[in-house]
């Protein structure tokens, strides 16, 4: 009996390509449709839950002080500091959640706090300044006081509000993350106009208003900042300008044009000490007025040196 004759090159070729795309359609289908069981704080803020911030007491009848730290990567410098100084006098009755995380703005400490409602939480430590300045490189007419017109902030209020997240979602997220990178100088003109000054002390003020409500205290740090007057992003490179070294160091731009960066924190430290005067739960550390502007203290234009 002869052999049945086998398909043909090209009819193979097309039903591979045809089962393929059917397999894709079908993945994709799955993807839309598949809910992350993981929740939405937990994938925008992992730190909530690795820090064991939201395990912290519900009260304060332990006899330990709990200390919650909320900023960028300025405050998550000195934690480790902070940590030695407080056990030197308090021993092992210091509980740290240690929230600050880079590039993280005022908006962000907001949003984490506002999710440990439940929790108390003897002494809140905020420091903010310089990342909410990279909330301005965009134009007048599409900024939001919420900085949702930042695909990070818009992804999350999306999100959040379905509760859970697909598979889809995720990757899409991924496929088109928009960080706090480095503006475009073609954008340095919508920084002229600091647009985030209000939301900045809106944030701040949101924050503490909710901490008096639970009865924690406030500890809340200005900015403190050196820019030299010849900087340039060539000699920083080149390390011709007066910073020391240190752990982090990072060129002004990541944030913006250099003078607006450093004008944007100055008025985002006057937004601070306005907050700290208007409530009794908050006490105002002042590193602006109390830190020397050098390179014996600073980095790089936040970040601080060992000494400083």
């Amino acid at each position: 009996m002869p052999d049945s004759p086998s398909p043909s090159p090209r009819r193979r070729r097309w039903f591979v390509a045809i089962y393929i795309a059917f397999l894709a359609l079908v993945v994709v289908a799955v993807m839309r449709l598949v809910r992350v069981e993981a929740d939405v704080w937990d994938y925008y803020y992992p730190e909530l839950r690795s820090s064991g911030a939201v395990l912290a007491p519900i009260s304060r009848d332990d006899g330990v002080l709990d200390v919650l730290t909320l900023g960028g990567s300025v405050l998550l410098q000195i934690e480790s500091a902070l940590e030695r100084r407080l056990g030197s006098e308090l021993g092992d009755r210091v509980r740290y959640y240690h929230l600050s995380t880079t590039a993280h703005t005022s908006r962000d400490s907001l949003l984490k706090y506002q999710q440990l409602s439940q929790r108390k939480f003897d002494v809140v430590i905020l420091c903010h300044g310089i990342n909410d300045i990279r909330m301005n490189y965009w134009p007048r007419a599409d900024f939001q006081d919420d900085y949702t017109h930042c695909p990070w902030y818009a992804s999350l209020q999306r999100d959040s509000s379905g509760g859970k997240l697909t598979l889809w979602n995720r990757l899409m997220d991924f496929a088109a993350q928009d960080g706090l990178g480095p503006p475009l100088p073609g954008s340095y003109p919508f920084g002229r106009d600091l647009k985030t000054a209000t939301a900045f002390e809106r944030n701040l003020q949101q924050l503490v208003s909710a901490a008096a409500d639970r009865d924690d205290q406030v500890v809340i740090l200005t900015m403190a900042h050196f820019l030299p007057e010849n900087y340039t992003r060539e000699s920083f490179r080149n390390d011709r300008l007066d910073y020391g070294s240190g752990d982090v160091k990072y060129a002004a731009e990541l944030w913006g044009k250099p003078e607006q960066v450093a004008a944007g924190i100055i008025e985002h430290n006057r937004r601070t000490r306005a907050v700290s005067q208007q409530h009794e739960n908050v006490q105002l550390v002042d590193l602006e007025q109390q830190i020397e502007a050098s390179g014996r203290n600073f980095s790089d234009i936040c970040h601080l040196t060992r000494i400083g």
